[in-house]
């Protein structure tokens, strides 16, 4: 059972696990993509976004090149079926769409500090080491046809419906670290990045 959760209410802080990253690299057997992986605390995230293909997938500006170096971006019915169960085929074989809370832990593993709420009542996390190589690969709307942060955030799905919309994690730099945000009302046809979590 994982030992420690960030809640979003603001108790934080634990000793670090991060210190020791070990690494690992793989082959989606779906298409011949391969992925790295870091290993945080009891979890192994991928250190790049995901490649596959999906109905509802999407290119930065419909151009393969952004998704060959950013991956694809996807909007929550690629990651959910109608009933909200997490689709079992969309991360490669023996890995999962990662859930708010694993992004809690995840972001606990990565010696966060605490700031200052944003304007939405948001709290931000403060990193010093991007540990997880999370991208700044930009969104795209939720009407379809804007795309937009290119290159200065990263947006980064959940599995997770809560009572404001779909839960989601925003990170941007900040000064010589990295800001994360949680939000807990991203439009569901907003289409962003996702790391697979084992």
């Amino acid at each position: 059972m994982r030992s420690f959760i960030i809640g979003l209410l603001g108790v934080v802080f634990l000793c670090s696990f991060a210190s020791t990253l070990p690494t690992i690299n793989f082959e989606d057997s779906r298409d011949g993509v391969r992925y790295d992986a870091v290993t945080i605390g009891d979890l192994q995230i991928m250190t790049t976004n995901l490649q596959f293909h999906t109905e509802n997938s999407f290119c930065y500006k419909n151009l393969d090149r952004y998704c060959k170096h950013f991956g694809k971006l996807y909007n929550y019915d690629s990651v959910v079926d109608t009933e909200g169960n997490p689709r079992e085929n969309f991360c490669p074989e023996g890995w999962n769409i990662p859930t708010l809370t694993d992004w809690e832990y995840l972001i606990s593993g990565m010696n966060p500090i605490v700031k200052r709420g944003s304007k939405e009542g948001q709290l931000i996390y403060n990193i010093t080491d991007n540990y997880a190589q999370l991208q700044f690969g930009g969104f795209r709307s939720h009407e379809g046809d804007s795309y937009f942060t290119l290159g200065k955030e990263g947006h980064y799905l959940t599995s997770t419906m809560t009572e404001e919309g779909w839960a989601t994690v925003k990170i941007k730099r900040q000064g010589k670290g990295y800001d994360i945000t949680i939000a807990k009302d991203t439009n569901k046809k907003r289409a962003i990045s996702c790391r697979c979590v084992k």
